[in-house]
């Protein structure tokens, strides 16, 4: 019995195939840091344009919501008044002289803003509104109306009427409004 057939009950060795061709640890590892690198950047640079973006939309709506609330209590002062007096029907002025429902005289003009002017690197002006009550001899204090201001100019369609278009600037952008208003407390002339 020293010699045995071999058992037929076990297969063959099977060479084993080598390296592996799968990903190691090491290198799922590498790739997880350069993807984070990659992603953080992209996050980066996303932040800061987004940052500008939004910082100059904000001061833009900013700027858009008190010129529109200025306007609209423009708008309602004239609206409420009796007569324009200036400007001449037909004609347009960067000012206008009208008389309020207690028959003040009120001149609503541009004055230059030095400060803003310098910060923008263009002309900017202030809306200054003066009243005057013709039973007193000194004028009530300026008060300033808008802020930002390019242009602003009154066309007088007639007595009671009058266009207003003004052009603003701020988040270094400008936008412009024109407007039709009528006094609701003139005489019937038309």
């Amino acid at each position: 019995m020293d010699h045995l057939p071999p058992c037929r009950c076990r297969s063959p060795r099977v060479p084993s195939p080598g390296p592996t061709a799968g990903i190691t640890l090491v290198e799922t590892m590498i790739a997880v840091v350069i993807f984070s690198f990659v992603l953080a950047a992209g996050y980066r640079a996303m932040s800061v344009f987004m940052g500008k973006t939004s910082q100059r939309l904000s001061e833009r709506m900013v700027l858009q919501m008190e010129a529109r609330k200025a306007l609209l209590t423009l708008y309602q002062r004239l609206q409420q008044s009796i007569e324009v007096l200036a400007p001449a029907p037909g004609t347009t002025l960067p000012y206008i002289v009208y008389k309020d429902l207690e028959n003040n005289v009120c001149c609503l003009y541009l004055e230059p803003d030095a400060a803003r002017t310098k910060a923008e690197a263009h002309p900017i002006f202030r809306a200054m509104l003066l009243v005057r009550d013709p039973a007193k001899a000194a004028p009530e204090p300026v008060v300033p109306v808008m802020h930002q201001v390019v242009k602003l100019q009154f066309t007088a369609h007639s007595p009671t009427g009058v266009f207003i278009s003004a052009t603003l600037r701020g988040g270094k952008g400008e936008f412009s409004l024109v407007n039709f208003v009528r006094l609701k407390n003139s005489a019937a002339e038309e």
